[in-house]
Protein backbone atom coordinates (compact mmCIF):
# COMPACT_ATOMS: atom_id res chain seq x y z
CA UNK A 1 0.00 0.00 0.00
CA UNK A 2 2.63 2.13 0.86
CA UNK A 3 4.50 1.61 -2.59
CA UNK A 4 1.19 2.37 -4.60
CA UNK A 5 0.80 5.48 -2.25
CA UNK A 6 4.38 6.43 -3.59
CA UNK A 7 3.78 5.45 -7.15
CA UNK A 8 0.36 7.34 -7.50
CA UNK A 9 2.51 10.77 -6.11
CA UNK A 10 5.60 10.36 -8.29
CA UNK A 11 2.55 10.16 -11.24
CA UNK A 12 0.84 13.15 -10.40
CA UNK A 13 4.44 14.95 -10.11
CA UNK A 14 5.20 13.56 -13.20
CA UNK A 15 1.82 15.08 -14.85
CA UNK A 16 2.47 17.89 -13.31
CA UNK A 17 5.55 19.14 -14.80
CA UNK A 18 4.26 17.57 -17.94
CA UNK A 19 1.09 19.68 -17.76
CA UNK A 20 2.88 23.26 -16.74
CA UNK A 21 4.25 23.33 -20.05
CA UNK A 22 1.01 23.80 -21.92
CA UNK A 23 -0.21 27.92 -21.91
CA UNK A 24 -3.47 26.45 -20.51
CA UNK A 25 -3.35 23.53 -18.41
CA UNK A 26 -7.01 21.70 -19.48
CA UNK A 27 -6.60 18.38 -17.48
CA UNK A 28 -6.04 19.97 -14.11
CA UNK A 29 -8.10 23.17 -13.89
CA UNK A 30 -10.77 25.00 -15.80
CA UNK A 31 -14.29 24.37 -16.43
CA UNK A 32 -16.73 21.36 -15.43
CA UNK A 33 -19.95 20.92 -17.17
CA UNK A 34 -21.39 18.84 -14.45
CA UNK A 35 -21.31 18.06 -10.46
CA UNK A 36 -21.89 14.47 -11.24
CA UNK A 37 -19.54 11.33 -10.66
CA UNK A 38 -17.76 9.72 -14.22
CA UNK A 39 -19.31 6.53 -14.51
CA UNK A 40 -16.01 5.76 -16.24
CA UNK A 41 -12.81 5.02 -14.04
CA UNK A 42 -9.20 5.25 -14.80
CA UNK A 43 -7.03 3.34 -12.78
CA UNK A 44 -3.43 5.30 -13.34
CA UNK A 45 -3.44 9.10 -13.41
CA UNK A 46 -2.04 9.42 -16.84
CA UNK A 47 -5.22 7.65 -17.99
CA UNK A 48 -7.42 10.67 -15.56
CA UNK A 49 -5.60 13.33 -16.92
CA UNK A 50 -5.38 12.18 -20.59
CA UNK A 51 -9.17 11.92 -20.95
CA UNK A 52 -9.32 15.23 -19.01
CA UNK A 53 -7.54 17.01 -21.50
CA UNK A 54 -10.33 16.21 -24.18
CA UNK A 55 -13.45 16.07 -22.60
CA UNK A 56 -16.53 17.47 -23.40
CA UNK A 57 -17.98 16.25 -20.50
CA UNK A 58 -16.47 17.23 -17.54
CA UNK A 59 -17.12 15.73 -14.17
CA UNK A 60 -16.08 17.97 -10.82
CA UNK A 61 -14.50 15.24 -9.13
CA UNK A 62 -12.57 14.72 -12.02
CA UNK A 63 -10.91 17.65 -11.94
CA UNK A 64 -11.39 18.95 -8.46
CA UNK A 65 -10.97 18.07 -4.85
CA UNK A 66 -13.64 19.37 -2.42
CA UNK A 67 -12.95 20.29 1.48
CA UNK A 68 -16.39 20.36 3.07
CA UNK A 69 -18.40 18.43 5.18
CA UNK A 70 -21.23 18.09 2.10
CA UNK A 71 -20.50 17.47 -1.71
CA UNK A 72 -23.86 19.57 -1.82
CA UNK A 73 -22.03 22.72 -0.22
CA UNK A 74 -21.00 23.41 -3.83
CA UNK A 75 -23.29 23.63 -7.11
CA UNK A 76 -22.91 24.78 -10.19
CA UNK A 77 -24.88 27.84 -10.92
CA UNK A 78 -25.33 30.65 -13.57
CA UNK A 79 -22.74 33.94 -13.42
CA UNK A 80 -24.58 36.37 -10.62
CA UNK A 81 -23.10 39.03 -13.04
CA UNK A 82 -25.23 37.89 -16.28
CA UNK A 83 -22.29 36.75 -18.14
CA UNK A 84 -23.85 33.31 -18.90
CA UNK A 85 -21.35 31.20 -18.01
CA UNK A 86 -21.60 28.92 -15.40
CA UNK A 87 -19.77 29.37 -11.83
CA UNK A 88 -19.60 27.88 -8.59
CA UNK A 89 -21.93 28.66 -5.41
CA UNK A 90 -20.09 27.76 -2.27
CA UNK A 91 -21.80 27.57 1.44
CA UNK A 92 -20.57 26.74 4.47
CA UNK A 93 -22.82 27.19 7.70
CA UNK A 94 -21.53 27.34 11.46
CA UNK A 95 -23.89 23.95 12.21
CA UNK A 96 -21.65 22.04 9.64
CA UNK A 97 -19.47 19.73 10.92
CA UNK A 98 -15.49 21.00 10.83
CA UNK A 99 -13.49 19.69 8.55
CA UNK A 100 -9.57 19.69 9.49
CA UNK A 101 -10.13 21.80 12.38
CA UNK A 102 -12.17 24.74 10.44
CA UNK A 103 -15.06 25.60 9.06
CA UNK A 104 -14.26 25.41 4.89
CA UNK A 105 -16.00 24.74 1.52
CA UNK A 106 -13.20 24.94 -0.97
CA UNK A 107 -12.29 23.11 -4.25
CA UNK A 108 -8.64 22.48 -5.76
CA UNK A 109 -7.71 21.12 -8.65
CA UNK A 110 -6.92 17.52 -8.32
CA UNK A 111 -3.03 16.47 -8.98
CA UNK A 112 -1.51 19.47 -8.89
CA UNK A 113 1.56 19.71 -7.79
CA UNK A 114 4.60 22.23 -8.21
CA UNK A 115 7.54 22.16 -6.31
CA UNK A 116 9.97 24.58 -7.99
CA UNK A 117 9.52 26.49 -11.50
CA UNK A 118 6.97 28.59 -12.83
CA UNK A 119 3.10 28.43 -12.94
CA UNK A 120 0.23 30.40 -13.23
CA UNK A 121 -2.58 30.28 -11.58
CA UNK A 122 -6.07 32.27 -12.07
CA UNK A 123 -9.03 32.24 -9.57
CA UNK A 124 -12.28 34.97 -9.03
CA UNK A 125 -14.66 34.90 -6.80
CA UNK A 126 -17.82 37.43 -5.70
CA UNK A 127 -19.35 38.37 -2.72
CA UNK A 128 -23.10 38.63 -2.64
CA UNK A 129 -24.98 40.94 -1.17
CA UNK A 130 -25.90 39.05 1.57
CA UNK A 131 -22.68 38.76 3.20
CA UNK A 132 -21.87 39.72 6.41
CA UNK A 133 -19.19 41.60 7.47
CA UNK A 134 -17.48 40.82 10.52
CA UNK A 135 -13.83 41.27 12.05
CA UNK A 136 -12.79 37.34 12.12
CA UNK A 137 -11.25 36.39 9.14
CA UNK A 138 -12.29 34.56 6.12
CA UNK A 139 -10.13 32.99 3.35
CA UNK A 140 -10.88 33.29 0.27
CA UNK A 141 -8.17 32.13 -1.81
CA UNK A 142 -4.74 29.80 -0.89
CA UNK A 143 -1.67 29.05 -2.89
CA UNK A 144 -1.04 26.57 -0.50
CA UNK A 145 1.51 23.93 -0.12
CA UNK A 146 1.62 19.90 0.93
CA UNK A 147 2.89 19.34 4.61
CA UNK A 148 4.52 16.02 5.98
CA UNK A 149 5.68 16.79 9.10
CA UNK A 150 5.65 20.73 9.09
CA UNK A 151 2.24 22.66 9.58
CA UNK A 152 2.95 26.23 7.75
CA UNK A 153 0.77 28.53 6.49
CA UNK A 154 -0.06 29.01 2.49
CA UNK A 155 2.59 30.55 0.63
CA UNK A 156 0.46 33.10 -0.38
CA UNK A 157 -3.78 33.48 0.35
CA UNK A 158 -6.50 36.26 0.28
CA UNK A 159 -8.41 36.85 3.07
CA UNK A 160 -10.93 39.28 4.27
CA UNK A 161 -11.27 40.78 7.71
CA UNK A 162 -14.26 43.12 8.46
CA UNK A 163 -14.29 45.29 4.82
CA UNK A 164 -10.87 44.70 4.52
CA UNK A 165 -9.24 42.50 1.67
CA UNK A 166 -5.82 41.48 2.11
CA UNK A 167 -3.39 39.57 0.29
CA UNK A 168 -0.95 37.63 2.95
CA UNK A 169 2.40 35.66 1.96
CA UNK A 170 4.43 33.02 4.12
CA UNK A 171 7.65 31.57 3.49
CA UNK A 172 10.70 30.00 5.04
CA UNK A 173 13.85 28.38 3.79
CA UNK A 174 13.98 25.92 6.12
CA UNK A 175 13.51 22.19 5.62
CA UNK A 176 9.93 21.08 6.08
CA UNK A 177 10.82 17.67 6.68
CA UNK A 178 12.44 18.29 10.34
CA UNK A 179 16.13 18.47 11.09
CA UNK A 180 17.53 20.80 13.83
CA UNK A 181 16.46 24.07 12.10
CA UNK A 182 12.98 23.32 10.76
CA UNK A 183 10.25 24.88 8.86
CA UNK A 184 7.96 26.16 11.62
CA UNK A 185 5.15 29.17 11.50
CA UNK A 186 7.09 30.76 14.21
CA UNK A 187 10.07 31.32 12.13
CA UNK A 188 8.10 31.64 8.42
CA UNK A 189 8.34 35.25 7.34
CA UNK A 190 5.22 36.71 6.41
CA UNK A 191 3.74 39.87 5.53
CA UNK A 192 0.08 41.04 4.46
CA UNK A 193 -0.81 43.59 1.74
CA UNK A 194 -4.15 45.79 1.78
CA UNK A 195 -5.59 45.24 -1.55
CA UNK A 196 -8.67 47.65 -0.73
CA UNK A 197 -12.43 47.75 0.34
CA UNK A 198 -14.65 44.79 -0.39
CA UNK A 199 -17.61 46.12 -2.45
CA UNK A 200 -20.54 43.41 -2.77
CA UNK A 201 -22.08 42.20 -6.22
CA UNK A 202 -18.72 42.47 -7.94
CA UNK A 203 -16.18 40.04 -9.20
CA UNK A 204 -12.80 40.16 -7.73
CA UNK A 205 -10.57 38.48 -10.04
CA UNK A 206 -7.06 37.44 -9.52
CA UNK A 207 -4.13 36.36 -11.78
CA UNK A 208 -0.77 35.00 -10.28
CA UNK A 209 2.79 34.23 -11.82
CA UNK A 210 4.38 32.07 -9.55
CA UNK A 211 7.67 30.87 -9.93
CA UNK A 212 8.10 29.14 -6.94
CA UNK A 213 11.40 28.63 -5.16
CA UNK A 214 12.56 28.53 -1.31
CA UNK A 215 16.17 29.24 -2.30
CA UNK A 216 17.14 32.87 -1.32
CA UNK A 217 17.50 34.77 -4.58
CA UNK A 218 15.87 32.53 -7.00
CA UNK A 219 11.93 32.98 -6.72
CA UNK A 220 9.42 35.11 -8.22
CA UNK A 221 5.62 36.27 -7.56
CA UNK A 222 3.66 38.50 -9.52
CA UNK A 223 -0.29 39.36 -8.72
CA UNK A 224 -2.78 41.15 -10.77
CA UNK A 225 -6.19 41.98 -9.32
CA UNK A 226 -9.03 43.13 -12.11
CA UNK A 227 -6.58 43.91 -13.98
CA UNK A 228 -3.84 46.04 -12.69
CA UNK A 229 -0.48 44.73 -10.68
CA UNK A 230 -1.17 44.36 -7.06
CA UNK A 231 2.08 42.83 -6.08
CA UNK A 232 5.24 41.87 -7.19
CA UNK A 233 8.50 40.31 -5.72
CA UNK A 234 11.48 39.45 -7.81
CA UNK A 235 14.75 37.48 -6.61
CA UNK A 236 13.48 36.12 -3.19
CA UNK A 237 12.23 33.02 -1.81
CA UNK A 238 8.55 32.67 -1.63
CA UNK A 239 7.63 28.98 -0.67
CA UNK A 240 8.67 26.45 1.56
CA UNK A 241 10.98 23.05 0.54
CA UNK A 242 7.76 21.00 0.24
CA UNK A 243 7.07 17.62 0.43
CA UNK A 244 4.85 17.34 -3.00
CA UNK A 245 4.41 21.00 -4.23
CA UNK A 246 1.80 23.99 -4.58
CA UNK A 247 -0.76 24.27 -5.31
CA UNK A 248 -4.34 26.42 -5.88
CA UNK A 249 -7.62 26.73 -3.70
CA UNK A 250 -10.64 29.07 -3.92
CA UNK A 251 -13.44 28.97 -1.74
CA UNK A 252 -14.72 29.65 2.14
CA UNK A 253 -12.25 28.77 5.14
CA UNK A 254 -13.26 30.06 8.40
CA UNK A 255 -10.27 29.27 11.21
CA UNK A 256 -10.95 28.91 14.47
CA UNK A 257 -14.76 29.53 15.65
CA UNK A 258 -17.52 30.73 13.17
CA UNK A 259 -18.63 33.89 14.21
CA UNK A 260 -21.23 34.23 11.45
CA UNK A 261 -24.21 31.85 10.90
CA UNK A 262 -23.46 31.42 7.38
CA UNK A 263 -21.29 32.33 4.56
CA UNK A 264 -22.18 32.13 0.70
CA UNK A 265 -19.24 32.86 -1.88
CA UNK A 266 -19.53 33.02 -5.64
CA UNK A 267 -16.33 31.41 -7.59
CA UNK A 268 -15.16 30.81 -10.87
CA UNK A 269 -13.49 27.71 -11.90
CA UNK A 270 -9.27 27.55 -11.09
CA UNK A 271 -7.28 28.37 -14.25
CA UNK A 272 -3.76 26.69 -14.85
CA UNK A 273 -1.19 27.92 -17.44
CA UNK A 274 2.64 27.12 -17.70
CA UNK A 275 6.13 28.32 -19.37
CA UNK A 276 4.47 29.64 -22.64
CA UNK A 277 1.21 31.16 -20.96
CA UNK A 278 0.68 35.01 -20.83
CA UNK A 279 -0.92 37.15 -18.24
CA UNK A 280 -3.32 38.12 -21.18
CA UNK A 281 -4.25 34.84 -21.88
CA UNK A 282 -5.04 34.31 -18.41
CA UNK A 283 -7.30 37.29 -17.63
CA UNK A 284 -8.90 36.37 -20.52
CA UNK A 285 -10.33 33.17 -19.13
CA UNK A 286 -11.87 35.40 -15.82
CA UNK A 287 -15.35 36.65 -15.79
CA UNK A 288 -14.00 40.25 -15.26
CA UNK A 289 -12.22 40.06 -19.14
CA UNK A 290 -13.68 41.68 -21.87
CA UNK A 291 -16.32 39.72 -24.00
Amino acid sequence: MQLTNKLIALASLCGAMAGAHAQIDPARGGPVTTMATNPKTYQYISWLLAANATATTRYFPDFYTLNSSSINNVTLVDDPAGSGKKVFHMKVAKTDPLVLGGSRTEISPRNEYVKEGLRWYTFSMYFPGDWVFHNTPTLVAQLHTSQNTAVVSPPASLTVTDRTLALDFNYNHRSTSGGSDPATRANSVAESIRLGTVELNKWYCFVVRADWSYKPGVGQIQVWMNGTEVFSAKNTYNSYETWLGNYAKVGLYLPGTMMVPSRNLYADFIHLGGPTSTYDLMYGQTPCAPK
